[in-house]
């Protein structure tokens, strides 16, 4: 029997009922506060290397090269260039990257505790429960997802450095100079921002829903009602099929046809769908309300 459901109660449930609570909403605030400092990191590393590059072609080595194609070396200098830059961005978001995961994710907690304390609230007439209590597999959840947005936020300057890289030698092979590789280097500054937004409200997004899922686990409430999100451009058409169904944690429904994969909302990339407690009685069963 779901514990939140073990109290006395003054009326009863009818067998064959179902008790929702309400929908676990996760926090925008929270994705725009992990979006900005991850965008404050970028644009550092976006300033300095523009800078840096523009500083390499205004070199009188690259001035040579390019005017009379006589100096090789420009080449040279600019895997040098890149290189440290390479070097000082890894190391800058090696060091900040544990403490933003870490905020991210103890903010993400304390709304899981409140949302899903009210939700559950609603769903059993006014039972106040404890929801912030963290056991070993929200532990697990915890320390696995500060892990991953440690490592996706390390990878961030080497994808980019990567690709500026590559942008300055196709320059200097083609020889045509710092004009022509500004609109590049302005491309790949556009895409390291977006992937850093993607990252911050796909993880936030994941981080919550794992988390209520542990938490309702383990007071008991074995099953969610799927919520589709309505407001994605390109909606999953399975998602969109899933919506208003009610589903087991122990037996999560496919989340993505391709590969299988069985998941909760918001466990697929980009998957903005969301879900609400479920409480089903069995026949033969009665629940007593507050």
């Amino acid at each position: 029997m779901p514990q939140l459901l073990t109290k006395r109660r003054q009326a009863k449930s009818k067998p064959g009922a179902t008790l929702k609570g309400s929908k676990l909403r996760y926090n925008a605030a929270i994705q725009q506060r992990y979006m900005t400092k991850l965008d404050c990191l970028i644009g550092l590393m976006v300033e300095e290397t523009h800078k840096a590059i523009a500083s390499l072609f205004d070199s009188d080595t690259a001035h040579n090269y390019f005017d009379y194609a006589e100096d090789a070396s420009v080449s040279s200098q600019a895997r040098i260039v890149t290189n440290k830059l390479n070097k000082r961005f890894a190391d800058l978001f090696a060091l900040r990257a544990k403490p933003l995961a870490e905020s991210m994710v103890n903010q993400t907690d304390k709304d899981s505790s409140k949302t899903l304390h009210t939700s559950l609230k609603e769903l059993s007439g006014g039972l106040s429960l404890r929801t912030s209590i963290i056991d070993n597999p929200l532990r697990n959840v915890i320390t696995a997802s500060v892990a991953e947005n440690v490592a996706l936020i390390k990878s961030i300057p080497s994808q980019y450095m990567l690709d500026v890289q590559g942008a300055v030698m196709r320059s200097i092979t083609t020889g045509n100079g710092l004009q022509d590789l500004i609109p590049q280097l302005d491309k790949y500054a556009d895409e390291t921002k977006n992937r850093a937004k993607n990252i911050a409200l796909d993880q936030t997004r994941k981080v919550y829903n794992n988390m209520n899922r542990d938490r309702m686990k383990a007071l008991g409430v074995k099953r969610y009602e799927w919520i589709h999100s309505g407001g994605s451009v390109h909606p999953r058409p399975l998602h969109q099929e899933y919506n208003g169904r009610i589903f087991s944690f122990d037996k999560p429904p496919i989340i993505d046809e391709r590969t299988g994969e069985r998941g909760i909302p918001g466990q697929a990339i980009n998957c903005r769908c969301t879900m609400r407690p479920v409480i089903e009685i069995s026949e033969g069963e009665e629940y007593a309300d507050v």
